[in-house]
């Protein structure tokens, strides 16, 4: 592969809503798109899903850009290669989601370039057909919070996550449990718990939830080799595992462990893919998460959620949820709770480059000749 020319675009996208969680609230998605064009007049699009604060993880917007500006895009503007994972023998002790970004961007080219698909391609596997549409309600008061689950039953869902934290209790979970038995909930704390208030989450193991993700704010996860009382429901995994290592801890844990799969946390499709792999061998369970991010990277979730032996369906909703508008044609939609996975060749649909163009703040343009 050669790369003639690397845009970077730093987009904000306006939200419909405040999206509340346990670490802070979002209404404006800044990101970063990454355009890569080749000499035979192709192109690939990627994304970084880092966020302006660290709320989430340690890497913020401003500090993707920077290593990109400086560091990765001008390096891989004088690199000959065969394989965008070559990428990643470059560059020591990244940054997770500005790798991912780039990378998705060399692997969108690449597969356009072999005329397939880029989850199908690189997984060697038949994508289903259809993925069910997994729902995430931020924090709002009790009476939104049923308004909203009763919408989101009307256009066919199933499967409801709720963001917790210590101040919400548990009341309201078990009511919403018991009002609505047609529907499998889980739960997100974003690590807003702390180890001492292990009875809270023991309380909620009586629920009969899919799952009770990232409980507790700790350094360390084998500090929850510790909690031994037996444990029915399972424990999800988000950005407590940001790369194997961490992930291979899952295996020791004393209850049954889950992974909550992002491209841009991991630091890309290899370390995803590798992340998959590891849980279908070791029998820990694993879905797809998103990160309010626009299609260009939600699609590539999309897409896995379509791979086989998903646990549940991902927090994945239709573009218009967050956004007025998209980027990618055409946009995400889960008609009566199902969409219809796109397989084609790279990222499997088109960027509205019109539309970026009309969303872009801040621009920046690299190129090499040779």
């Amino acid at each position: 592969m050669i790369i003639e020319k690397i845009t970077m675009f730093h987009v904000q996208l306006p939200m419909k809503f405040d999206f509340k969680t346990a670490k802070g609230s979002l209404n404006l998605r800044d990101t970063i798109i990454i355009k890569v064009e080749s000499p035979n007049g192709l192109s690939g699009f990627g994304e970084v899903v880092a966020f302006t604060t660290p709320f989430y993880t340690s890497e913020t917007f401003a500090d993707s850009w920077k290593i990109l500006e400086e560091t990765y895009l001008p390096e891989i503007l004088q690199k000959k290669f065969s394989h965008p994972f070559e990428i990643h023998e470059f560059f020591r002790n990244p940054l997770p989601m500005a790798l991912a970004g780039l990378e998705n961007a060399l692997l969108d080219l690449y597969f356009k370039g072999k005329n397939e698909n880029l989850i199908a391609g690189l997984f060697q596997e038949k994508l289903a057909d259809k993925i069910p549409r997994g729902a995430v309600l931020g924090q709002m008061s009790d009476e939104q919070t049923i308004k909203e689950i009763d919408q989101l039953i009307n256009s066919g869902v199933k499967r409801i996550k709720l963001k917790i934290s210590p101040q919400i209790g548990t009341d309201l979970i078990k009511k919403l449990v018991k009002r609505y038995p047609q529907i499998t909930f889980a739960l997100d704390a974003n690590r807003s718990f702390q180890l001492t208030d292990w009875p809270v989450i023991k309380e909620l193991d009586e629920l009969g939830l899919v799952c009770i993700e990232e409980p507790f704010d700790i350094k360390d996860l084998s500090e929850l080799k510790l909690l031994t009382e037996n444990f029915l429901t399972p424990i999800c995994f988000d950005e407590s595992v940001q790369d194997l290592e961490s992930l291979k801890i899952l295996t020791e844990l004393p209850f049954q462990t889950m992974l909550n799969v992002k491209i841009g946390r991991l630091g890309g499709l290899y370390q995803t893919q590798k992340a998959i792999e590891f849980c279908r061998q070791h029998q820990i369970g694993f879905w797809i998460g998103s990160m309010v991010e626009s299609g260009i990277s939600k699609i590539l979730h999309v897409q896995l959620a379509a791979l086989s032996g998903n646990a549940m369906a991902g927090d994945l909703s239709d573009s218009k949820h967050y956004f007025d508008i998209d980027l990618i044609q055409p946009e995400i939609a889960f008609p009566n709770g199902w969409m219809t996975v796109p397989t084609g060749i790279g990222i499997g649909l088109s960027v509205n480059e019109t539309l970026l163009k009309g969303y872009t703040v801040a621009k920046l343009i690299m190129t090499y000749f040779r």
